[in-house]
């Protein structure tokens, strides 16, 4: 049985908002924290650029880095795949004690979906992702090796090594790029397709400039020497 992200439940808004009643104290107006699928994934890449900003004065900032960029990276990948019925990443379970009960597929299953070139042609102008190697291992370390980690945090003591953790975060931003922008399955407004773009641009450009990444690769150029 697939099993719902506890982290990713507010994508299925259309679950929640039907299921909860009114909570407004009486004789004040509501306010609310509205959330769609496309805004949930948007506001995860926003904060992963947010700490982007923030990891040469603040090495814990990776943390948040990387449990944000794995937030964007299932939102879109969600998005993507679902096009414009929840049905598809969200079925009802019709047996067992979760009988009635919607389930979100988890991350790999989304992943999966995103490449099925049958799967992701739900326009004429859809398209399918392809992932390099190195994109499918970068993937690979940042959810089972770092966020999972983070998430289930048992006692111990845990150093990272950080040199390569730019390049992995600028190879998962292009993943969620292409999923953004590129898929064709859903629809962002033309100041949200900007957004995208700006973030991830400027994520990359910050990236690219600290000095874990740029003696990263002065190391590998003197390998190749």
């Amino acid at each position: 049985m697939i099993k719902k992200d506890p982290h990713l439940e507010d994508l299925i808004d259309f679950v929640s908002t039907h299921k909860q009643k009114k909570r407004t104290p009486k004789g004040l107006r509501g306010s609310y924290l509205r959330l769609t699928e496309e805004t949930n994934a948007l506001d995860y890449l926003q904060k992963t650029y947010d700490y982007i900003c923030k990891v040469d004065a603040d090495v814990f900032a990776w943390k948040w880095v990387i449990i944000a960029l794995h937030g964007a990276l299932y939102g879109f990948a969600i998005c993507a795949c679902a096009g414009s019925n929840p049905d598809y990443v969200a079925p009802v379970t019709k047996k067992g004690k979760n009988k009635g009960e919607r389930h979100l597929i988890s991350l790999n299953k989304a992943l999966e979906l995103c490449q099925n070139p049958r799967w992701m042609r739900m326009f004429v102008h859809s398209k399918y992702l392809q992932l390099s190697e190195q994109q499918k291992e970068s993937i690979k370390w940042l959810k089972d090796e770092f966020r999972n980690e983070f998430e289930h945090f048992s006692p111990k003591g845990w150093s990272i090594e950080l040199h390569g953790m730019p390049q992995i975060i600028i190879d998962v931003l292009d993943v969620v790029r292409f999923l953004a922008l590129d898929t064709g399955n859903f629809f962002f407004t033309p100041s949200q397709r900007k957004k995208v773009k700006s973030i991830i641009f400027q994520s990359k450009r910050i990236l690219m400039q600290s000095k874990l990444y740029k003696e990263t690769e002065e190391l590998d150029q003197r390998s190749n020497m």
